[in-house]
């Protein structure tokens, strides 16, 4: 005997208003500073997956005629003191610090930085450029209140040259030789400050290249150039 399905009007209409609700939902949760498609546990497979990476920048090709330098034989200095809670948006890793006046990072605090912003995709950890630490240190002193732990949510920092080439496939935008491959950018936003107002006091406060998105700001120790 052969059955007949009939589709409801109703079943119909979950069907057809599904994909909307997935096309509406928040890709960033602020309140937590996870992505939709955050992961803290393994990285396997992450290639063939259908995860998107919610932080790609559009960030400018630099000409290759320019030399960029890793900055690694200069101390890492934070001048004031504040509260800062870093928070990985894919991975969900947070660190703490309670940075007293004038104070420099050892070279454990060092190290844990640098793994806080490895490659969340392949695992892959470089050393962060001094200068763009110094300079992203000083951005969050400047944001921070006083008694107060500011919250930075972290988007992107070192990328292999496998995420890289896996993200221009996804995205033309995204540069061929982006300063996440070599460790001298951050992509990063505040809660509590708007990406146009953060970009602002980045500008001000550094001399390498700042980019303005809807949702983070890029900063790198490249040469001085701007974007939005």
């Amino acid at each position: 005997m052969t059955h007949k399905h009939k589709l409801t009007r109703r079943l119909f209409l979950s069907f057809s208003v599904f994909p909307a609700i997935l096309q509406a939902a928040p890709l960033v949760d602020f309140e937590h500073g996870l992505g939709l498609f955050s992961s803290s546990g393994s990285t396997q497979s992450w290639e063939n997956s259908y995860k998107v990476n919610l932080f790609n920048d559009p960030e400018p090709e630099i000409d290759s005629s320019v030399r960029l330098e890793l900055n690694h034989s200069e101390n890492i200095f934070v001048k004031d003191n504040f509260q800062l809670r870093l928070i990985n948006s894919n991975t969900g890793h947070e660190m703490m610090f309670n940075f007293p006046s004038n104070y420099t990072l050892s070279s454990g605090e060092v190290a844990s930085l640098d793994n806080f912003l490895r490659d969340w995709r392949t695992d892959e950890v470089k050393r962060i450029d001094t200068l763009l630490l110094t300079d992203f240190l000083k951005i969050c002193s400047l944001c921070a209140k006083e008694n107060k732990v500011l919250k930075v949510n972290v988007h992107s920092g070192f990328r292999s040259k496998k995420t890289n080439a896996y993200l221009r496939k996804q995205s033309y935008k995204v540069a061929q030789n982006s300063l996440h491959i070599i460790g001298k950018a951050i992509d990063f936003s505040i809660p509590d400050i708007s990406p146009r107002r953060l970009a602002e006091i980045v500008r001000a406060n550094t001399r390498g290249g700042v980019g303005r998105y809807k949702t983070f700001v890029h900063l790198d120790s490249g040469p001085e150039r701007s974007w939005s």
